[in-house]
């Protein structure tokens, strides 16, 4: 099986939905387990928070111990009220301080990651350990397990000396513009983002208010978007056409410009399926063009 390094901690991120009590993972969701590549002895999960609406799997593969934590919870996922907590956990996007992190970071987020710590330390100091001295930790995730991760690998550096390499997938922002500034100077991480997801924009950021402010709609959430959150990591964009493209000076505006025709369309289904991370998606597509999906 060809595939990059990226693709196969997209990969491990999907893993995640496998999660849903502590210990070895026995459900291996095809395709994605097997274009892990672990290794070894088996991934092992583990869950937290209310009705366990947090998840996260720790496991070694071919490039060193990989961290990945589960995004939020599917709508039509069977357990209904614990899909609500999720949602709700992911609008809890007040600043708060991080125990020893820099800047201010998103409430839930943070919540989320405290309620794994303790089990996930164990497990991945462990198979550092058993790694040897040059053993890489990469920390990924996808939706909110994206900015879970990020918070992660700065918690990883902060307390532990760990420094991680971090890839996440429509990861929404983590927090505000002094964590991002720490971050981008402290540890090396990529992020994701495709086409018209709206996810990697929110929170949003003080230019992401200042664009959508023009919008007649958003006159009553505007007091709400005055949070200063801001990205972390190296953007790689992926267009419609599944192109990998770099940052650019115009590249913000042009995603803006079209997310609000779109918005003013009221085409929210399209919005919505440019988020999904599975077989098809704009995100697979372009990290894994070949070697997992039929």
């Amino acid at each position: 099986m060809t595939t990059s390094l990226e693709c196969r901690l997209l990969c491990a991120s999907m893993t995640t939905d496998a999660v849903t009590k502590d210990g070895p993972i026995t459900l291996q969701p095809a395709p994605y387990f097997g274009a892990a590549q672990f290794v070894d002895d088996a991934p092992v999960g583990f869950v937290g928070g209310t009705q366990s609406i947090n998840a996260c799997l720790v496991g070694t593969t071919i490039d060193g111990v990989v961290l990945a934590f589960r995004g939020t919870l599917a709508l039509d996922s069977p357990d209904h009220e614990q899909t609500i907590r999720d949602w709700i956990n992911d609008l809890d996007a007040e600043l708060v301080r991080g125990d020893g992190l820099p800047g201010l970071v998103h409430a839930g987020f943070w919540g989320s990651l405290d309620s794994l710590w303790p089990a996930l330390l164990v497990e991945v100091l462990h198979r550092l350990t058993e790694g040897g001295p040059n053993t890489q930790l990469y920390v990924t995730g996808l939706s909110k397990g994206g900015a879970v991760a990020d918070l992660a690998a700065m918690r990883f550096l902060i307390e532990r000396g760990v420094r991680p390499t971090t890839y996440t997938y429509a990861a929404p922002h983590p927090g505000n513009e002094d964590f991002a500034t720490a971050y981008d100077q402290h540890l090396q991480g990529v992020r994701y983002e495709y086409a018209d997801d709206v996810v990697p924009l929110l929170p949003p950021s003080l230019a992401f208010r200042e664009m959508f402010a023009s919008l007649p709609f958003m006159q009553p959430y505007l007091h709400r978007f005055d949070l200063d959150y801001a990205p972390v990591g190296t953007l790689r964009y992926i267009t419609k056409t599944k192109t990998i493209v770099p940052d650019s000076p115009t590249l913000r505006f042009q995603r803006y410009l079209s997310l609000a025709e779109l918005i003013v369309a009221g085409d929210f289904q399209e919005i919505v399926a440019e988020h999904s991370g599975d077989c098809g998606s704009g995100y697979m597509s372009a990290v894994c063009p070949q070697g997992v999906c039929p």
